[in-house]
């Protein structure tokens, strides 16, 4: 049974790339982020389909970081079907080793996790595994994944944000411990993704209004009280909703600021994560349903689609 770090993934237009490609004589931008945004997802979809069949060598996707050559390849598991993709992700190490020869040897070890990207409407969540042999944590893997399709995106005027998903019970450990902190809180900063993921967009708009929406923009809402403490209330109804939908669904970042304190502000989840079970068998199954030219109605992927939409209710 592999454990997987639950990601939301949000789309930003950018503006300025146009403007910016015409002046540099740049001519690898494609359209204006007016044009792309719309068709943000199928775009994606798009480059994951040709890294699949690898028509040409530009369409294979070059896994990797800013400002390093090191290359993390990756191995599709199954045929992008139904807007799920399954691949491998390898982060190569060398080790040293001995030989029936008792001579000295260097050997690659080529440790991989799964990440599993579901690009269906409304969804828009990437799992990515568990797996410290390969990558530290997942927010290693994720910023890899973050800074690559960044890259390619670009020619369309587009870029993409992922959130890990949070454990609301990491706010409340904060917020109801009196022991550390008698003075309780005088700030909170909440940090929003850009809302342009409709099912989480209408919770913004109950919760929040409408003011993401209207001016197209991230938005840091504070609640400061600089003669006393925030009341902070996990028993409160509008608390309780607002503060598990926030961490947990929407993956955003909270900051507590002490009271009579000069140190820095506690950042709330930042090695908290929502997870997901799949096991091994059911990712095994889909690579042989996928072998059989089977993966019409299989049973194992169905069940990776329901993995990839815990807690989201479409």
């Amino acid at each position: 049974m592999s454990v997987f770090a639950i990601y939301n993934y949000e789309f930003e237009p950018i503006q300025k790339r146009w403007a910016e490609a015409a002046l540099d004589g740049m001519g690898e931008v494609l359209m204006q982020a007016s044009e792309s945004f719309p068709k943000k997802q199928e775009i994606f979809g798009e480059l994951l389909q040709r890294d699949f069949r690898k028509d040409k060598r530009e369409d294979v996707i070059r896994f990797s970081i800013k400002q390093s050559d090191r290359e993390y390849i990756h191995r599709h598991l199954m045929p992008p079907t139904d807007d799920i993709i399954i691949m491998r992700v390898a982060n190569k190490k060398t080790h040293k080793i001995i030989d029936e020869e008792l001579r000295e040897k260097r050997v690659d070890d080529y440790q991989n996790c799964i990440v599993i990207i579901d690009n269906r409407p409304g969804i828009q969540r990437i799992l990515i595994e568990q797996k410290k042999a390969a990558f530290t944590d997942t927010k290693q893997t994720a910023n890899i994944l973050e800074q690559t399709f960044n890259r390619l995106l670009s020619r369309w005027s587009l870029a993409v944000k992922l959130y890990h998903l949070k454990d609301k019970r990491s706010f409340w450990q904060f917020a109801n411990d009196l022991h550390t902190f008698p003075g309780g809180f005088h700030r909170v900063c909440f940090y929003l993704p850009y809302p342009n993921l409709e099912r989480l967009r209408k919770v913004y708009d109950r919760l929040f209004s409408q003011a993401q929406r209207s001016f197209a923009s991230r938005m840091n809402m504070e609640l400061h009280n600089p003669k006393g403490q925030v009341r902070l209330d996990e028993n409160d109804p509008y608390q309780s909703e607002a503060i598990g939908w926030f961490m947990e669904d929407a993956g955003g970042t909270v900051k507590l600021y002490p009271v009579n304190s000069k140190k820095n502000p506690i950042i709330i989840g930042q090695d908290s994560f929502r997870t997901v079970t799949v096991s091994d068998t059911v990712i095994r199954r889909v690579t042989e349903d996928a072998a059989g030219n089977s993966l019409f109605e299989s049973p194992a992927l169905d069940e990776v689609k329901q993995k990839t939409k815990t807690g989201i209710d479409i």
